[in-house]
């Protein structure tokens, strides 16, 4: 009798599997080859100093890994990816840059001069700018916010993910730089620059959203204001709050960095 119970099972557990399709998104294999590749694609780059050659292919990576939920209107998978992908290339950026300064400074265009620069601004009196604020270099800033918006929108995404990528390239030079600075995690801990983390989190969502018509072919806004309307909202509203705090919270978090 178990012989034909277990039979019995088997042949359910295979019907079941039979009637369900399989989908990439719902694997989990699929989101461990997104890390995988995520620590990849930055880490190789990053520690060969490959200025060009950092973004470029964490922008193709990172659009593949994207296309495949964002193209069956599945934003929940893509927003998934995003954060996944996001989060290890920040954090492997931070240490990398930590471990290995000298080699991701040249990752980055004129980066030897930005770390004098935020090492500078570490240590400066009130009121001198970093130089990766918007108040010191406002044209650059809305170039990226322009490529954010408008860039994901005629280009399924793709030119919004470049911005992206590079925005949290640069956030995670910048900690690495800090880091090293002062010499103890603690105090960066303490001085996680959140302005830069709201922005970067409302440019995630704004590029998930913003590249979803161009890649399904939908572009009837009432389906978006009734199906994407809460994701527009909170992801400005960080875009928006990363911007404001930027105005008077470094020289708060500029303190604490001082320990």
């Amino acid at each position: 009798m178990s012989g034909r119970a277990g039979a019995g099972l088997a042949v359910t557990f295979a019907e079941s599997s039979m009637t369900r399709p399989y989908s990439l998104v719902q694997d989990p294999i699929f989101y461990i080859t997104v890390g995988f590749f995520a620590l990849l694609t930055t880490g190789l780059p990053a520690a060969l100093g490959q200025p060009n050659f950092l973004p470029s292919i964490q922008t193709l990576a990172l659009f593949i890994f994207l296309l495949i939920p964002l193209r069956k209107g599945l934003l929940r998978e893509a927003l998934l990816v995003l954060a996944i992908w996001l989060t290890l290339q920040f954090v492997l950026m931070v240490v990398l840059t930590w471990l290995m300064q000298a080699n991701v400074e040249r990752a980055f265009h004129g980066g030897f001069q930005y770390r004098m620069d935020a090492t500078a601004w570490l240590y400066s009196a009130a009121g001198v700018e970093r130089p990766d604020s918007f108040i010191a270099y406002p044209g650059a800033r809305l170039l990226e916010v322009l490529g954010i918006l408008i860039g994901s929108i005629i280009s399924g995404g793709v030119i919004g993910i470049w911005f992206l990528v590079k925005s949290v390239n640069l956030a995670g030079y910048t900690m690495g730089v800090w880091l090293v600075a002062i010499g103890s995690g603690v105090g960066l801990i303490l001085a996680l620059p959140l302005w830069t983390l709201l922005r970067i989190g409302g440019y995630a969502g704004l590029v998930a959203l913003l590249g979803e018509p161009l890649l399904t072919g939908n572009w009837q806004l009432p389906y978006y204001w009734h199906t994407r309307r809460r994701l527009l909202i909170r992801a400005g509203a960080l875009l928006l709050m990363g911007l404001a705090l930027e105005l008077f919270l470094p020289t708060f978090w500029q303190m604490a960095l001082r320990g």
